[in-house]
This record gives C-alpha cells, structure tokens and sequence, in this order.
C-alpha cells in the first residue's frame, strides 16, 4: 500500500520541479534535464515516471488550471454579500509571482495554437470563469444587490476577457500592476452592475514582471 503513495508524492515532486522549470524558462523552452535538475533528480528517474515529458507538462498546467479555479471559487464562496464575493473574484484572478498558477498558465499559452491538450484544457478554464462570474450575476441580480446593464452572460465573458488581456500585461512587467488592473475591472464591474465593487486586491505578493 505504501508503494502507490511513494509514487503519487514523487510525482507531485516532479510536477513542482516542472512549474518552477516553467517559471525559470517558459514552457517552450523546459527541457527534461531542466526538470531533473529542479527535482533533484536524474533524467531517468523523471523518464520512468513520465516516459513522455509533453504529458508531464501538460499534467502540470492541468493541475494548475484546477487549483486557479478552486481558489477562485473558494474565495467568493467565503462570503454571502454578491458585491463582496463579485470584488473577492476580480482580486483573486491576476499573476502576482512568477511560480504563481495563473502565471504558469500564460506561460504556456503560446503552445496552446499548436497542442490539442492544453487548447481545451484553455477553453475549459475560460468557460468555467465566465460561469463563475455569471452565477455570481444572476444571485446578486436576483437580490437586488445588482441592476445589470446587460445580460449576465455578456457581462461575465467582458470579465474575464480583461482579466486575460492585463494579465498579459502584467506579465510583460506592466502597466498596468496589479493593484491597477484589480480596480480597472472592479470599476467595469461597478459600470456594469449599477453599484460599487470595492476594491479587493487579494493575497498579498510581488508582481512576477518577466518571467527568467
């Protein structure tokens, strides 16, 4: 019995080493060695957990769209207010460091144009944002606490469509920070809600600039 979890947590060691060859290098450019070294590992030992280092990485940016989108939803799920669970959301969707997931996953965004994986794996973290955002909508709408200036689903996809377009810039070093870019879509988010969104800056970290 003990063996399996031996090899789930030499595994889990393993998709570490590779986010931080990720952060280090950028996902085109990471290598096996580049991972081994991370892990302390030799090539062979990485190879007989991954015999394909394409799968390993994919796995990696799968792991880390997983845990965005949990951490995203958990932290609107903490609260009842929908203008306070709407400002945790926005606060929570920027890269702040460079090992960071959201970080991660741009970093691999230039092979999605060429990798069937990581392509839907994209379009499922988009939909599962803009859903996120849009239930949000829909409950503070029902309640009273917002009077959208359009449907929900247009408004939550504008959301996430701006999160996507200053992350990038973000990570090219800015502008705008990301304090900036957290009250620029909580003032869209006021405009199209007819109330103020305050300003939720989430966790606190560096802004990760250029990544190695």
């Amino acid at each position: 019995m003990a063996r399996p979890k031996r090899q789930d947590e030499r595994r889990d060691g393993i998709r570490a080493a590779a986010r931080r060859a990720i952060a280090a290098r950028g996902y085109g450019a990471v290598r096996i060695k580049d991972i081994a070294s991370e892990a302390g590992l030799s090539s062979q030992s990485i190879l007989y957990y991954y015999p394909d280092v394409g799968e390993l990485l994919v796995e990696t940016i799968a792991h880390a769209v997983t845990r965005f989108v949990e951490q995203r939803r958990e932290a609107a799920d903490r609260l009842d207010d929908p203008v306070l669970q709407l400002a945790a959301t926005i606060g929570a969707g920027f890269p702040r460091t460079p090992e960071d997931d959201t970080t991660i996953i741009f970093e691999s965004a230039g092979a999605f144009r060429h990798d069937a994986a990581l392509r839907a794996m994209v379009r499922s973290l988009n939909a599962q944002q803009v859903e996120m955002y849009r239930r949000i909508l829909d409950v503070g709408a029902s309640r009273g606490a917002f009077r959208l200036s359009g449907d929900s689903l247009g408004i939550a996809t504008n959301l996430v469509a701006l999160e996507d377009a200053y992350s990038l810039y973000i990570l090219e070093g800015g502008p705008p920070s990301v304090e900036e870019a957290v009250r620029l879509v909580a003032a869209y988010a006021s405009l199209a809600t007819g109330v103020e969104i305050p300003v939720d800056v989430g966790p606190s970290g560096t802004q990760p600039g250029v990544p190695g």
